[in-house]
């Protein structure tokens, strides 16, 4: 049990499209992740969904995280 990873949210989005676009780009960078939807409190209270890491993996995933949104945001200035 002592080489159990631990996981951690890098972000909570307001819905599964935009989640597992960030999923998507953690792992074209090489970064494992996944998206953790309560479905039940989802339906019915509109709760985020989680985006995880391995916590090993969490400064470069927010790092990613801020690129990705820095060339959205240039591409969207156009």
């Amino acid at each position: 049990m002592e080489n159990e990873e631990k996981i951690v949210v890098l972000e909570k989005y307001p819905n599964a499209i935009e989640a597992n676009i960030v999923k998507g780009a953690l792992e074209a960078s090489g970064i494992p992740a996944g998206v953790i939807v309560d479905s039940t409190a989802n339906a019915i209270w509109m709760a985020p969904v989680r985006v995880v890491v391995f916590e090993r993996d969490l400064e470069l995933a927010k790092k990613v995280i801020s690129e990705t949104e820095e060339i959205e945001s240039d591409t969207n200035e156009d």
